[in-house]
């Protein structure tokens, strides 16, 4: 045998879990390798907004916000319609203040604001400094790289080779290549590979109701993994828990610049009408799921906002005006004309919503209205929005030790997963920004972390 081919940890995967798995498991193994099927580390991790939930976090203390593990936990049950794994929900809702902190011991800088996104009950969103994932990819694997990792890019995994419960080698490949070289393992296997939001055949097979939509994830985003895990005997869950982003916007391909408007300011701050009404359609405070449930019939929405809520928000739309994704009007009978919407009606439904905020308490639509301002203030800003597919919340059963699960109910002795390529954590629905998060919590404890409390 090869000892250069000899490792002690093999992740699977180069995203936010998988790049955390190598880190953590470089403390405790000597060898450590990442396969990764793309020319570079990052996965769909890349090109999100980089966003992290951190609960208690110095961000949140500085402006006063009271929040808790047991709150984050009944968010995240809520919206995964309590059929998310509550051992998992808790583990990761404990740990997400660890992560935060975790990943700025590793070079991640962050923007001194808290959001709030639909479904959670308080701001606790983090986001890096260049509202990129980027920023969180570069700098795990300048430490992954410093700590002696190998990365072999462009390889592909072709075999898992199991004995009993317990992977002792895996193939890998170039793409289209037929030589396969096998790389055998002495401590554990990582499986990081990422969801399946762009493979047609799975969202035909769990989701045929999506299959128009585009995609907000990377080409590469396929489930090539999540077969052969199942062909071996491993347990596939919540696989037609497929979330729609409803703050995308059908005039960019991808994932792409319109969540900065749709996600941080018409959803939190504005509003979303039905174009051929002019009515609103939603409480936009509603998680991802509910948002994109009330678009999904119509041929795109509109999320609005005037000049007051895009200044507060702190964020520059330049690049999204200058693309003509987002568009600014003079008056509300421009933007009726540009969108072929009845003005009256819209001016109707306008001050229907001032009114109600005026009155402050709930709106018809169970919208907390209280800290939110009036729509009044030129210039009005719009953005057509649909909903695209964005997160698959199934995959692979796993436990809290972030092990594998047999259909049988066993665990495989050294086979991991983390991140988008399990089920369990978010049921139905993920909120945002907890992506990141579990990546970083489960990542970290499938490269060998124990959390204080399970010690």
């Amino acid at each position: 045998m090869n000892h250069a081919n000899v490792y002690d940890v093999i992740v699977i995967g180069s995203g936010v879990a998988g790049l955390s798995a190598a880190i953590e498991a470089s403390k405790h193994y000597r060898r450590v390798a990442v396969i990764d099927k793309l020319p570079k580390a990052g996965g769909n991790t890349l090109i999100s907004d980089g966003g992290i939930v951190g609960v208690g976090s110095d961000l949140q203390r500085d402006r006063g916000i009271e929040d808790s593990i047991e709150l984050l936990t009944r968010d995240m049950l809520k919206a995964g319609e309590y059929k998310n794994h509550e051992p998992l929900v808790r583990l990761v809702a404990s740990e997400s203040k660890r992560a935060y902190e975790w990943l700025k011991t590793q070079g991640v800088k962050f923007l001194n604001r808290v959001d709030i996104f639909g479904g959670h009950s308080v701001a606790r969103g983090l986001t890096p400094v260049n509202k990129k994932g980027k920023d969180i990819i570069d700098a795990l694997t300048m430490c992954a790289r410093e700590a002696g990792v190998d990365f072999y890019f462009r390889q592909s995994l072709r075999k898992l080779h199991m004995k009993a419960r317990k992977v002792v080698a895996v193939d890998i490949a170039k793409t289209q290549s037929s030589s396969v070289k096998t790389l055998h393992v002495k401590g554990r296997v990582v499986i990081a590979t990422g969801g399946f939001g762009h493979d047609q055949e799975m969202i035909m097979k769990y989701a045929p109701q999506l299959q128009h939509l585009m995609s907000t994830n990377l080409p590469s985003a396929q489930g090539e993994t999540l077969r052969m895990l199942d062909a071996i005997g491993a347990l596939l869950i919540d696989m037609d828990a497929i979330q729609c982003g409803p703050w995308a916007s059908p005039d960019e391909k991808g994932f792409g610049h319109a969540p900065l408007f749709g996600d941080y300011i018409v959803l939190p701050q504005g509003i979303v009408i039905d174009p051929g009404t002019a009515k609103r359609i939603v409480n936009e405070h509603g998680d991802r799921k509910v948002v994109s449930d009330a678009m999904l019939d119509l041929p795109f929405a509109l999320g609005m906002a005037d000049h007051n809520m895009v200044g507060e928000s702190g964020w520059d739309l330049s690049i999204l005006l200058k693309k003509g994704i987002v568009k600014s009007f003079d008056s509300l009978d421009d933007l009726a004309r540009e969108y072929d919407i009845n003005p009256s009606n819209l001016v109707e439904t306008i001050d229907d919503y001032n009114k109600s905020v005026s009155q402050k308490g709930l709106d018809g639509f169970g919208k907390q209205l209280g800290h939110l301002s009036t729509i009044h203030t030129p210039p009005f800003y719009a953005m057509r929005m649909v909903p695209k597919i964005h997160h698959t919340m199934g995959g692979v059963a796993i436990n809290s030790h972030a092990q594998v699960l047999k259909k049988n109910g066993e665990h495989y002795i050294n086979l991991f997963a983390a991140g988008e390529c399990t089920g369990g954590v978010h049921g139905a629905s993920r909120l945002g920004s907890m992506a990141i998060t579990e990546g970083v919590v489960m990542g970290r404890i499938a490269g060998g972390y124990k959390p204080p409390h399970t010690h």
